[in-house]
């Protein structure tokens, strides 16, 4: 019997006159954050004014994944804002619950 493997995390970037955005796929895990956190710190290092991240295409995210994101907002330049763009319920739910909400802007 075959094991089921996990999607893979993809990470797409593109800017818009100074602001990035990052359209994330998959699930945000122990296995993946590593990915989400390189991906996106090469991001912050680039200065941007603002880091959008779209998570429409993400359903689960556990307590690392969390940290990833506790990560890159603290690799930011001061006064750019993080904004999650787009996520699932579920997804929102998760920073609400955490206090991650207050730290991040949502769209």
């Amino acid at each position: 019997m075959a094991l089921e493997q996990a999607p893979a995390l993809t990470i797409g970037e593109r800017w818009d006159v100074g602001m990035a955005i990052a359209t994330v796929c998959g699930d945000i895990d122990i296995d993946t954050v590593s990915t989400l956190s390189e991906q996106l710190g090469q991001l912050a290092r680039k200065n941007p004014q603002r880091l959008v991240i779209d998570l429409a295409g993400v359903s689960f995210i556990d307590s690392s994944g969390l940290g990833g994101f506790v990560r890159i907002r603290k690799a930011l330049p001061p006064g750019c804002p993080l904004v999650i763009r787009s996520p699932q319920r579920r997804v929102r739910q998760l920073f609400k619950i955490t206090g991650l909400d207050s730290v991040v802007a949502f769209e």
